[in-house]
C-alpha cells in the first residue's frame, strides 16, 4: 500500500465517522425537538427546526439534492 492510498483509506474512514456522528447528533436533537412537540411546543420555529434536521438526514442518507430545495 503506497503512502497515497493508505491516505486515501483514513480519509474515507474519517469520512465515514464523522457521518455517523453527525447522523447521531441529529437524531437526539430530533428526539429531543419531537418530545417538545409532544408536550405541547408547536411554535413556528420548533417546526422549522425539525424540518432543518430532517432535511440534513436526507442528505446524509444519500439524497443531497434536498439541500437545494
Amino acid at each position: 500500500m503506497t503512502c497515497e492510498e493508505y491516505a486515501a483509506q483514513c480519509d474515507a474512514e474519517e469520512a465515514a465517522l464523522n457521518r455517523e456522528l453527525e447522523w447521531k447528533r441529529i437524531a437526539r436533537t430530533l428526539e429531543a425537538l419531537y418530545g417538545a412537540v409532544r408536550a405541547g411546543d408547536g411554535t413556528v420555529r420548533t417546526r422549522e427546526r425539525i424540518g432543518r434536521l430532517e432535511v440534513l438526514q436526507q442528505a446524509l442518507m444519500g439524497f443531497p439534492e434536498v439541500l437545494a430545495a
